[in-house]
């Protein structure tokens, strides 16, 4: 899983960018509104992304956040919503502002974004406003809850979990409440699993 990109911005195209790594570039797909930030052109850039993989498809997705990654997942694990919708709405409101509108159940305001229609709309209030609260990304400043855990061993838990049948929205919820300050020095990917399934299993 690749989880975040750093490196020298190539070109950028509408809501398309290419980052150069180690010689290498890479394709992302941004929201439109991220454009503007990333600067110039040789600019280093560090986006937070989600790989989306499809048989006929493998696609990467950039975000300046880590809270908009977060919505955008939350988006596409609704029936109906796939990435490109996804990041079309994430293209004309942030993820605070649209986590507003769907714990308000405002359906109307939500069939504004391109690509939702009613049905969509109430499927996304029905299927994501318990799931906004759990992810931390409403109420307060709406600011997503880092994890502790180090990052070589965040990136193999998830992906262990993934390997569960978990996910990536709720192994990352679990992983955020994960205290490594109970654990014993030099805590390794086994504990995070085994602390993470326990967790669920008090559906946490």
């Amino acid at each position: 899983m690749i989880a975040t990109i750093e490196g020298r911005l190539q070109s950028k195209d509408a809501n398309r960018i290419v980052v150069e790594v180690s010689g290498i570039g890479f394709e992302l797909f941004v929201p439109v509104r991220l454009i503007d930030s990333l600067g110039e052109l040789g600019s280093i850039v560090r986006l937070y992304t989600y790989l989306y993989v499809r048989e006929d498809n493998l696609s990467l997705y950039g975000f300046l956040t880590e809270q908009d990654r977060r919505m955008f997942l939350l988006l596409i694990s609704v029936s109906g919503v796939g990435p490109k919708v996804a990041l079309a709405v994430l293209s004309v409101t942030d993820s605070e502002e649209l986590s507003r509108l769907i714990y308000e159940e405002k359906v109307r305001n939500l069939t504004s974004f391109p690509g939702i229609g009613k049905k969509t709309a109430e499927r996304i209030v029905l299927e994501l406003k318990d799931k906004l609260e759990m992810e931390k990304l409403v109420g307060g400043k709406g600011v997503v809850e880092k994890t502790k855990i180090r990052g070589d061993v965040y990136e193999e838990a998830l992906a262990a979990l993934a390997s569960l049948g978990i996910s990536a929205p709720n192994a990352e919820r679990v992983l955020s409440r994960i205290d490594t300050d109970a654990l014993a020095d030099g805590y390794g990917v086994e504990d995070i699993v085994k602390e993470a399934l326990k967790l669920f299993a008090r559906k946490i």
